[in-house]
């Protein structure tokens, strides 16, 4: 889980193209097969491994990556449009990152990140 992670604190110090390379190394290539599932081991670096997935773990900080991380996006008790934090820095090659839907304080809401803006969105539907 924590690889998926890695290509976060390359965007926040700025270096697009090592986030791009550390999302590739830390969650990309834990996926195979036809239908990609995420493994927990990466099948090139561990052959000796069961194949074991999805691995949900993996799927996780992914997610957290592209959510949370990415968009630098901190909860608080404060008003949702106020939880970003910081400018978004996305990896070499995404323009952004958008959400359709997510429930925040049981409201439905969408997140757009766009790489180079001062802050993510947090908007109302």
């Amino acid at each position: 889980m924590l690889s998926a992670l890695y290509g976060v604190w390359a965007a926040w110090r700025g270096n697009r193209k090592q986030s791009l390379q550390l999302f590739e190394e830390g969650y990309a290539k834990f996926m195979t097969g036809r239908f990609l599932q995420t493994m927990e081991y990466r099948p090139d670096k561990f052959p000796e491994q069961p194949k074991a997935g999805p691995f949900f773990a993996n799927l996780g900080g992914f997610l957290m990556a592209l959510i949370y991380g990415l968009p630098g996006i901190q909860v608080t008790g404060k008003d949702p449009h106020e939880w970003p934090q910081r400018p978004v820095v996305l990896p070499e090659g995404w323009k952004a990152i958008e959400i359709d839907r997510v429930w925040i304080q049981g409201q439905p809401r969408r997140i757009r990140a766009a790489h180079g803006a001062r802050r993510a969105e947090i908007l109302d539907p």
